[in-house]
């Protein structure tokens, strides 16, 4: 059996800041269009797709 029932995948430190990164701006994005709009969906797809990120990626040194 293995440590962990959700498989990593394993990227240089580097490219997670940077993913990371675009992520929060993505979801800055996403809130500024739901307060002018009231359109919540762009902001549910990018904060599911950050939590994806998070659960996903790794960096090992």
């Amino acid at each position: 059996m293995t440590d962990s029932s959700v498989p990593k995948l394993v990227v240089d430190e580097k490219v997670e800041i940077a993913v990371s990164l675009v992520g929060i701006i993505a979801a800055c994005a996403a809130t500024y269009y739901v307060g002018k709009t009231g359109n919540w969906e762009p902001l549910s797809a990018v904060t599911m797709g950050l939590a994806l990120i998070v659960l996903f990626v790794t960096s090992e040194k």
